[in-house]
């Protein structure tokens, strides 16, 4: 019997947490995907308690198999997933009442482990055997799910390879005989579409295999991405990718069945509910669980009602939870019962306040104003008073740059706003924040009517610094740009909050960042800042980024950047001490070191103008970092 035939007619049990139950079982902190080379036998010992609770479904061992937590070799990663399918293998051919449940059982690579008992007891030894023959008695169909976990994040991790890393993941489990696939604690599927394509297309010629996603969530339903459940599920319905999906980890069992009854699981055959046993207690920096069965076991119950197809559990499972949901009724399939979206009703968009509505006839100006070190804030707010008579459009404030602290961007902005109706556009960095403060951030802003705001990844915390500060990193740019365009779906949409992002235009890989620049402008972007421009160099790859920039959406707006260096040392310390700035030589050459004040900067509002003149025909606007807030200078540069 195939894995869909069996969930046609019953209701699937699997197992429950491998590694939270090889935790509390072994008392140890060590990662549990390990022991599928270096002790095999827990690993099977694992598997037989869950399918001797009454699991029909194992994961392999293989959740966290991946380069960050085994080292960067492949050949050990794939020699771990290997393991840890075949030890799974092992363990359900103990229990299956059929030797061909798993046709390619006996064509597993021999990667040279064997179940050997390592207790040296004769009296455990007796026992196993024991547990065996109970087992040959009691034989039933166990079905093993090749487990894939999500690679943890890094900024500046490139996904094309973290794309293939899970490519090659998938690949290993089909050669070591795994036919379901399971991907499980995903916060969403960009980097997991290479290998969904690739089993799609394999399903066709081998309709047995089954492909299966779960999502981790919060209690609202929101996953470390931000983007909410029932989005990823409609995308992954619309795209026909799997055959399975659901929720997993995150949540107790009652958060979870709320959230999965705001699913519209309509072209999903099947539906998957693995919860967590509760919200955990932290203790020596390892959750503990409470020892809630027969309530987890209740709630599963609801979940069933609903018509959930497949049911486990997650973090905090044992065997115990196992057997007590295997007391439930399984046998009788139930029709799908979920609501879907509770709200219907059309969202239709009434406003539009991007700080350049109504401004078609002239170049844009936005100028950066940096928030203070320190709570006087009178340099920042004279001379943003200052610019409200140079007809500047937006004014942008840095989010504590290079690491350094200064005063929150959004609440500098809303200051500056409310003091010069100027419309203002916060950095919010990805740096420093985790998925709920910088939600709870943006709902603040948008409730005090911040509505531009530019999306970046943030520089990394100085290296001096690290004992005390430590970056947060939940996601990049791109990841803050999809949290966005979900709030302004679901909440924003009668206002939306504009978004941009940097172009970092002058990285050594100009593919890289071309590629970086499309992924945001699909994740919403509609304009972009520039570092400041000096050299001819400069201004042709921005042509280039702004001709691919109109192939992909020509509304997307450019804003060429720009600094009037005001001296020979000013301009010195930007070419050699900011990365990421061109200065050529030539420009320093304009300068002299026995200069006066007003001489350097002159010399600055030329090298300016120029930029200016050779950018105007592709340039939507201009984006000024004026060194020492000397933002009188635009009286001279916009003349």
């Amino acid at each position: 019997m195939t894995f869909e035939n069996y969930l046609n007619n019953k209701i699937m049990l699997a197992d429950g947490a491998f590694g939270t139950y090889f935790a509390s079982k072994y008392g140890t902190g060590a990662l549990p995907e390990c022991a599928n080379i270096t002790d095999p036998s827990k690993v099977i010992d694992i598997h037989s308690d869950y399918i001797k609770a009454g699991a029909n479904l194992i994961r392999t061992n293989t959740f966290a198999c991946n380069t960050l937590n085994l080292g960067p070799d492949m050949k050990k990663l794939g020699d771990h997933i290997s393991a840890g399918c075949r030890l799974a293998f092992m363990a359900s051919s103990l229990y299956s009442d059929t030797s061909d449940i798993q046709d390619s059982n006996t064509g597993i690579p021999n990667t040279g482990i064997s179940y050997i008992d390592k207790s040296g007891s004769d009296e455990n030894s007796d026992a196993r055997i024991n547990d065996t023959n109970a087992a040959n008695q009691g034989k039933r169909q166990i079905f093993v799910a090749g487990d894939v976990g999500p690679i943890p994040f890094i900024p500046g991790q490139d996904d094309e390879k973290i794309s293939e890393e899970y490519f090659f993941m998938v690949q290993t489990m089909y050669n070591s005989g795994i036919k379901i696939f399971l991907f499980e604690t995903f916060a969403g599927i960009d980097n997991i579409l290479k290998s969904l394509n690739w089993l799609k297309e394999k399903k066709e010629n081998e309709p047995d295999l089954f492909v299966w996603v779960q999502l981790c969530s919060n209690q609202h339903g929101y996953t470390n991405e931000g983007i909410h459940v029932r989005n990823i599920i409609k995308e992954l319905s619309a795209k026909k990718l799997v055959d399975a999906a659901g929720l997993n980890c995150g949540i107790g069992p009652a958060s979870m069945r709320n959230i999965l009854d705001e699913i519209d699981f309509t072209g999903i055959k099947y539906v998957s509910a693995f919860p967590n046993a509760s919200f955990p207690q932290g203790m020596l920096s390892r959750p503990i669980f409470s020892g809630n069965e027969k309530y987890f076991a209740s709630k599963m119950e609801e979940i069933l009602s609903l018509g959930a197809d497949i049911v486990g559990g997650c973090c905090g499972t044992s065997p115990e939870y196992t057997s007590k949901i295997a007391e439930l009724d399984l046998s009788t399939k139930k029709c799908h019962a979920f609501k879907g979206e509770a709200d219907l009703s059309i969202k239709v968009r009434e406003k539009d306040s991007s700080f350049w509505e109504g401004k078609t006839s002239k170049k844009l100006i936005a100028v950066e104003l940096a928030p203070p070190f320190g709570a006087d804030d009178k340099k920042l707010m004279d001379s943003a008073n200052a610019l409200t008579k140079y007809n500047v459009d937006a004014i942008t404030l840095p989010d504590s740059p290079s690491g350094r602290t200064r005063a929150d961007s959004i609440l500098a902005g809303l200051k500056v706003t409310t003091e010069t109706g100027i419309a203002t556009i916060p950095h919010i960095c990805c740096r420093d924040r985790n998925i709920i403060s910088l939600r709870s951030g943006l709902l603040g802003a948008y409730m005090n009517g911040i509505r531009n705001v530019l999306a970046i990844t943030g520089d990394p915390v100085p290296t001096l610094m690290r004992q005390e500060a430590k970056s947060v990193f939940n996601f990049d740019s791109v990841g803050l740009m999809k949290v966005l365009a979900e709030l302004n779906r679901e909440e924003f949409y009668k206002d939306p909050i504009t978004y941009g992002g940097a172009l970092s235009y002058n990285r050594p890989n100009t593919h890289v960042e071309l590629s970086r620049m499309i992924k945001k402008i699909e994740a919403g972007a509609s304009f972009f800042l520039t570092q400041p421009v000096f050299s001819d160099e400069d201004i042709e790859k921005l042509s280039f980024f702004k001709d691919k920039m109109k192939e992909v959406n020509s509304d997307v707006k450019l804003f060429c950047g720009l600094m009037p260096l005001v001296s020979y040392k000013n301009a010195l310390f930007i070419q050699n001490e900011m990365s990421g700035i061109n200065v050529p030589d030539e420009v320093i050459a304009r300068y002299k070191p026995d200069m006066s004040r007003e001489e350097g900067e002159m010399v600055g509002v030329s090298v300016v103008r120029d930029v200016i003149a050779k950018t105007k025909d592709f340039s939507d606007g201009y984006y000024f970092s004026i060194p020492f807030n000397r933002v009188y200078l635009l009286d001279k540069i916009l003349d």
